[in-house]
């Protein structure tokens, strides 16, 4: 996150710990530091003492988000707006999964990192790609996070909260566990079915395993293998992190469907595929 700039509770303990920090008191910052807490637009990442406090700052800093990408002309530049407002663009990686639109051109104007597959491989195949190149640019924390504008800033932030304070190491956006009223029927009764397939495998229901907002820690990512190119993904990611003990935790986020969205993500055959896919990473394993 961006901490050129933040506001500071009264109080001459705090503004020295700040300003060993390096950051510049701004009243109109949109970041603020309190006794043992930083907010963020209403979300507050909570410790125990300065110390915690800095360890928590160091990886607020360093979360990195991963934006897989494919012919998002439409809506990818407004979403990257949204996540500019508080986070840096050295710290978006957009993977850009083969688009044939001007994907690629709107998210290199916004000066964010940008990589290029030369063909379509999928969501697991960006998602592998874009949390790779996290982990090697020192990331503590990787948000992955939709371009077609289907998440909220505001739902990430609360999404990042129980990972920073080291409560889980893989937090999951939970639409069901939050407002599900704009979701169709169909997707309902589909993501259900999905997250009992995935149970089966990683012995732990979640309640939205198709969610494309989550958090992981820097351990966690650096222990789950991707072999799912596809839409698969979401659930081997689950599977992964329950076969390697990463604590896992959901947090309810709003689902955000327009006309547009709604033709992004899974149908009833993308659901067949994943159950497929699911059951043939068995073998490879």
């Amino acid at each position: 996150m961006n901490f050129e700039n933040v506001r500071v509770e009264n109080g001459d303990t705090l503004k020295e710990f700040v300003g060993s920090l390096g950051l510049q008191i701004k009243d109109d910052a949109i970041i603020k530091i309190g006794k043992f807490f930083v907010e963020i637009h209403g979300v507050k990442y909570e410790a125990r003492s300065l110390e915690e406090l800095r360890e928590i700052i160091d990886k607020l800093r360093k979360t990195y988000i991963v934006m897989p990408a494919y012919n998002e002309e439409k809506t990818i530049g407004q979403v990257l707006d949204s996540l500019l407002t508080v986070f840096p663009k050295e710290n978006i990686i957009v993977v850009n999964d083969g688009s044939k639109d001007n994907t690629e051109k709107i998210a290199r104007e916004k000066g964010v990192h940008v990589l290029t597959h030369l063909i379509n491989r999928g969501l697991g195949g960006a998602l592998g790609t874009g949390i790779t190149y996290a982990l090697i640019l020192g990331a503590q924390i990787i948000v992955t996070f939709d371009a077609d504008g289907q998440h909220l800033l505001e739902d990430a932030l609360k999404v990042i909260k129980p990972v920073v304070e080291g409560k889980a190491d893989l937090a999951i956006g939970s639409r069901f566990k939050g407002d599900i009223s704009g979701m169709p029927l169909t997707k309902r009764i589909g993501n259900i079915g999905l997250n009992v397939i995935t149970a089966l495998f990683a012995k732990k229901y979640i309640t939205d395993t198709q969610s494309g907002l989550r958090a992981f820690s820097r351990e966690c990512a650096k222990k789950i293998k991707i072999t799912c190119d596809r839409y698969a993904v979401s659930s081997e990611i689950i599977i992964e992190a329950s076969r390697n003990k990463c604590k896992v935790t959901e947090i309810p986020i709003k689902a955000i469907y327009t006309e547009y969205s709604m033709k992004k993500g899974t149908n009833v055959i993308e659901g067949i595929k994943i159950a497929l896919n699911l059951f043939l990473s068995l073998f490879r394993r």
